[in-house]
């Protein structure tokens, strides 16, 4: 299938533009050198231009505009407290005159506190989304809340659906093909801290343009045994395919999803993403956050320390943002 065939049925969704595409293919040559293994690439998608960055942009140009076309004038999502999803909800509903509310779960992790309130926490205030923190038992009952004062209020409002979310990232692999043609990179191996949606959707598009690389999703939470967390990406990966009305059949045995990077659960930073995210810092000047992209970093450095990944390949690793979780995790980073 040629690249011209998928990104037409791609533009024949809605979409509110937030972003500035492509993002960069950036080549790493001291990270490399450090680590004594393959080449080493990282698709900049922290870069989006789009409030910090960050995969969950790519999505929201298709979800909020899902909900307009439904005839929707607010929206409300939820997520933990310094989501960087919610963050990038906000701008977008901000940028394009929707009235935005935020449903926040707190939790006893750094993820899930806003005291101080700093990071994402801050930034969904300062682009004007409406804030209700709830407890995890009842954030449901909030969102019912929010939906009905937004109906008492003369709104429409809709919940965000994340139907299209995995679209976004056929995008993505539309993108890196071009770019690695351009730049003489082999598409050998292809890493990014997700075990579902943004990864379904890059397994979607190469495999659509015929491209058959290794992928693995580092997750930020527990998924499951590999057979089930693979299997479930190639089922996510032939919807993603349909619901732009295209096919694709993704092999499952080149699909690994590794969880064992998580360390103690999700919005818990370990000693061994510390010290990935000073390698790539301090290396290449690039930033990782602790949670996500930090945390399949920390999967891919160990991945070339096993020498899993042989000297002549290519290793692209998508950088999916989350930033400002750095501002929250200062002191944790800063520890000697």
């Amino acid at each position: 299938m040629t690249p011209e065939e998928i990104q037409r049925a791609i533009d024949q969704l809605p979409r509110l533009p937030l972003n500035e595409l492509p993002t960069p293919l950036h080549f790493c040559p001291r990270l490399s050198e450090e680590l004594g293994g393959p080449r080493i690439f990282i698709k900049r998608d922290d870069l989006t231009c789009h409030a910090f960055g960050g995969n969950k942009s790519r999505y929201l140009e298709l979800t909020v505009a899902h909900a307009v076309e439904d005839g929707s004038n607010a929206v409300v999502m939820s997520a933990v407290v310094q989501s960087n999803h919610c963050r990038q909800f906000s701008a977008a509903t901000a940028k394009h005159g929707i009235k935005g509310v935020v449903v926040l779960r707190a939790n006893d992790s750094r993820m899930g506190t806003h005291d101080p309130p700093n990071g994402n926490y801050l930034l969904h205030n300062l682009y004007g989304a409406d804030v209700r923190i709830a407890a995890p038992e009842r954030v449901g009952e909030v969102i019912d809340e929010e939906m009905d004062r937004l109906q008492r209020q003369g709104y429409k409002p809709a919940r965000l659906s994340g139907e299209r979310s995995n679209v976004a990232y056929i995008q993505c692999a539309l993108e890196l093909a071009s770019q690695c043609q351009e730049m003489e990179v082999q598409l050998d191996h292809v890493c990014i801290g997700s075990g579902g949606t943004s990864l379904s959707g890059l397994v979607a598009g190469l495999e659509m343009l015929g491209h058959q690389p290794h992928y693995v999703g580092f997750p930020e939470g527990k998924l499951g045994t590999p057979a089930e967390a693979s299997e479930r990406v190639v089922q996510m990966a032939r919807r993603a395919a349909a619901q732009i009305g295209l096919d694709c059949e993704p092999d499952a045995g080149r699909i690994g999803v590794d969880d064992h990077y998580v360390g103690a659960g999700f919005g818990y930073m370990n000693k061994q993403t510390r010290e990935a995210i000073y390698l790539l810092g301090r290396t290449e000047a690039i930033l990782v956050d602790p949670t996500y992209t930090g945390k399949a970093f920390t999967g891919l450095v160990d991945y070339i320390r096993q020498g899993r990944y042989k000297k002549g390949d290519d290793v692209i690793f998508v950088h999916t943002g989350g930033t400002p979780l750095l501002f929250v995790y200062g002191e944790e980073l800063l520890e000697v």
